[in-house]
């Protein structure tokens, strides 16, 4: 039967189950809508069953499978997959011999809401307790959820080669996690692989699930070394545990291929002895002739006593005898090795020719010989090429997530080289024009992060000048403080913005023109950090360019601005600082007024006498009193007799009382202040010399 008939049939089923969930939502019970859709549903399971036997309906998060090909169904059934898979329900099974009854309970229970589903112990409990023999479901259980999103299309993109990079980490999570995991893995693999080849049989069949195995051998022969011998015994054990729907093809596949096949030969070098034996031992049972010992010797070259262990345990278990002194010999020594006399001969090759002296032996290690650091150095230009020029995406991501991974680790241990070498050269690249430059923009942005939270606010502050990471920074700054002022604009960590800020503030007054267009940000977090940085960097150019947030609708921001410009002391600062002098919040305005210092104050004293009369400020007391603070600390004298018309005592409002006492105060101090003529500051005001 074509297996485009067997979809198509089962696609109905699809329709007619979504239709009998649709209609118990919608409907209340005894509605004949219902009775209609579950007679449907019956009656389409019953002609499915007749041609084909059982049904199997897979569920993801993404859709349905069914006879291992997506169904594509809208997003009414969709939603049906979602709510299924809500449920932890991956595998919905309905076999030959359902019934009414049964159908209509499982439907029932399929309804309910999930809540009540996970409260209740999952749905295999209830449908034990309604009953319900001829439907079963496989149930994900927590943390299984990758497994189960291994489709499909994965599993061919696995078989080829070309998984992306979230699969590929995601199926070396799966095998990271343990043997049950793994264990799981597997028999997926094996799913998939019989759904991907539904006429393979016997060894046909064995030879495919032993592709897909030797598909997850590359995968961690491609992992980091210090794991892969984890990850490969987890594979073992869970091939040595398969539950094998070839019948013993599958070890008897890799026990034959163990002598001239890697992938075979690692996974026997992987089990332990007893493994290999219930390997070994299932296929004897049948009735197969015992395995040739070459082929069990050959797949452990490095390890005789595993094979001679293995051997003993199933002669104990079976009693099958072998030849022991043949055994031992084939691992001892190996056929090619009795062999080299006569080869030797035969080409006419004395040992005089075949001679090699301790010194030759001592130059071609020396020669061969090489430190991790020039190794990793030529990696890390494989990779830099790579994440540059890489056409396929996936290629090219996984080559710059080794990129960050590889510097960062070694700058944990103090080591500069590789960083300083990776940004110098993306930054190289980035000059370039076309996708080769855009590439290396986007490996520069990705790296430059990782690199500064390696840090904290505090490790980047006792930088030096000559400190190797700052000064290449300064060297490419051009492509750097773009790419770290374009995270300070995206990130939303509080302590992660305080760290970019700091690495801005370091790489100096060149950061200044990236940083000043967010200034006018309507984010207020992003002109915080902006602000932070232009702070940190105390020079005149970053004060001057904090003037653009007199303009900003945010008056904290305004606040914060006048205390970054209190703190950097310089005049500069001072003279910004007065464009906050007509801010519209007086409580901004008071604050300026109160962090003016004496020399710029003086050249704004006129100013300031002025404000004393303004409408707006008679009820802005607080205001007022800083004015005359600020004309003492500036010996503004000419500012008496304006300062006089305010200080009368007969006053109605305790306040405005208050307010005159002060400036009767600043008045009696000015007046016992010399006079003195009025100059022009540098910010351009009139000031007392």
């Amino acid at each position: 039967m074509s297996s485009a008939a067997r979809f198509q049939a089962a696609a109905g089923i699809v329709r007619r189950l979504n239709a009998a969930v649709k209609s118990r939502r919608l409907y209340a019970a005894g509605h004949p809508l219902r009775a209609q859709t579950i007679s449907a549903f019956l009656g389409t399971v019953v002609t499915y069953h007749e041609r084909f036997g059982g049904f199997v309906l897979e569920t993801h998060r993404q859709g349905l499978i069914v006879e291992g090909k997506p169904f594509e169904g809208g997003e009414s059934v969709d939603q049906l997959a979602v709510h299924l898979y809500a449920m932890g329900i991956w595998q919905l099974i309905i076999l030959p011999g359902l019934t009414e009854a049964e159908a209509d309970a499982a439907l029932d229970i399929v309804c309910m809401e999930r809540e009540a589903i996970m409260a209740g112990g999952g749905i295999i409990a209830f449908l034990t307790e309604a009953g319900v023999a001829h439907v079963r479901v496989v149930e994900l259980k927590p943390g299984e959820e990758n497994v189960a999103e291994i489709t499909p299309e994965v599993f061919q993109q696995l078989l080829d080669g070309a998984l992306s990079a979230h699969d590929r980490a995601m199926i070396l999570g799966l095998l990271r996690s343990g043997p049950d995991q793994a264990a799981r893995l597997v028999g997926i693999v094996v799913e998939r692989a019989r759904q991907a080849f539904p006429d393979a049989k016997g060894e046909e069949l064995a030879k495919r699930i032993y592709q897909a195995l030797t598909a997850l051998d590359r995968l961690i022969v491609d992992s980091p070394p210090g794991e892969s011998q984890d990850l490969m015994k987890h594979l073992a054990t869970a091939v040595s545990e398969l539950q094998d729907p070839t019948s013993g093809g599958v070890p008897k596949w890799i026990l034959a291929h163990a002598g001239q096949d890697l992938s075979a030969r690692a996974l026997l070098q992987a089990m332990t002895s007893d493994q290999i034996a219930r390997m070994v031992i299932p296929c004897l049972e049948a009735g197969d002739p015992p395995p040739q010992v070459g082929q069990i010797v050959q797949g452990m070259p490095f390890d005789p006593a595993k094979a001679r262990e293995t051997l003993a345990l199933i002669s104990q278990q079976t009693g099958r005898s072998f030849d022991m002194p043949a055994v031992i010999e084939e691992l001892t020594m190996p056929q090619w090795i009795h062999n080299l006399p006569q080869d030797l001969e035969d080409f006419g090759i004395t040992s005089d020719d075949v001679k090699v002296s301790d010194e030759d032996i001592k130059a071609l290690v020396a020669e061969a010989r090489t430190d991790d650091d020039t190794v990793e150095r030529e990696h890390t230009l494989v990779l830099l090429r790579l994440a540059a020029e890489e056409e396929d995406a996936d290629e090219r991501e996984g080559a710059l997530e080794l990129l960050v991974r590889l510097p960062l680790a070694h700058l944990q241990q103090g080591q500069y080289d590789l960083a300083v070498m990776v940004m110098r050269g993306l930054d190289s690249l980035v000059w370039e024009t076309g996708p080769r430059a855009e590439a290396a923009a986007h490996a520069l942005r990705t790296f430059l992060p990782h690199l500064a939270f390696t840090y904290t606010v505090r490790d980047i502050w006792v930088w030096t000048e000559d400190y190797p990471l700052l000064r290449c920074l300064k060297q490419i700054w051009r492509s750097a403080v773009p790419a770290f002022v374009q995270v300070l604009a995206a990130e939303r960590d509080p302590g992660r913005r305080k760290i970019i800020a700091a690495m801005l503030a370091k790489i100096g007054e060149v950061a200044v023109d990236s940083l000043a267009p967010h200034l006018s940000d309507t984010n207020a977090e992003t002109v915080r950090a902006a602000i932070q940085a232009l702070g940190q960097m105390g020079n005149a150019k970053g004060a001057r360019a904090l003037a653009v947030v007199a303009g900003h609708a945010d008056p904290k921001l305004r606040r914060e601005a006048i205390e970054i410009l209190r703190a950097i002391r310089i005049p500069q600062a001072q003279e910004t600082m007065l464009a906050f002098l007509r801010d519209p919040d007086l409580e901004v305005r008071e604050y300026c007024v109160a962090h003016l210092d004496s020399e710029i104050a003086r050249g704004v004293s006129r100013q300031l006498a002025a404000m004393l009369e303004e409408p707006g400020l008679a009820r802005a007391v607080s205001l007022r009193i800083q004015i005359c603070e600020a004309l003492v600390r500036a010996k503004a004298v000419e500012a008496v007799p304006a300062l006089r018309r305010h200080a009368s005592p007969f006053k109605l409002r305790r306040r405005d009382r208050e307010f005159a006492g002060r400036v009767r105060v600043a008045v009696a101090m000015l007046s016992r202040m010399p006079a003195s003529a009025p100059t022009t500051s540098a910010g351009g005001h009139r000031r007392a010399s």
